[in-house]
């Protein structure tokens, strides 16, 4: 896969999420499914910060090794909870 592909198909996962939200049995599942709006921005900001440390040439590990030990990443991840726990 080449890097524009990989940035592209982070992307589509924010447009996934989107439609997870919209869908009818999201809100059978979560009493505010709105707040899941919240979750699309972060999502978008990790991908584009992934993205660009990549092509700067500032990642030396995978993006799952990476996200784990990276401090911004964790306080996203920790967000992205937060947001479907307030959501429940």
């Amino acid at each position: 896969m080449t890097f524009k592909a990989l940035g592209s198909s982070g992307y589509v996962a924010v447009m996934v999420l989107a439609l997870y939200i919209n869908d009818l049995s999201t809100s059978a599942l979560y009493h505010h499914p709105e707040v899941i709006w919240l979750a699309c921005p972060l999502l978008l900001l990790w991908i584009t910060r992934v993205w660009m440390l990549t092509h700067r040439g500032l990642m030396h590990d995978d993006p799952v090794v990476f996200a784990i030990r990276d401090r911004v990443s964790l306080i996203i991840g920790a967000l992205f909870g937060l947001v479907f726990w307030v959501a429940t």
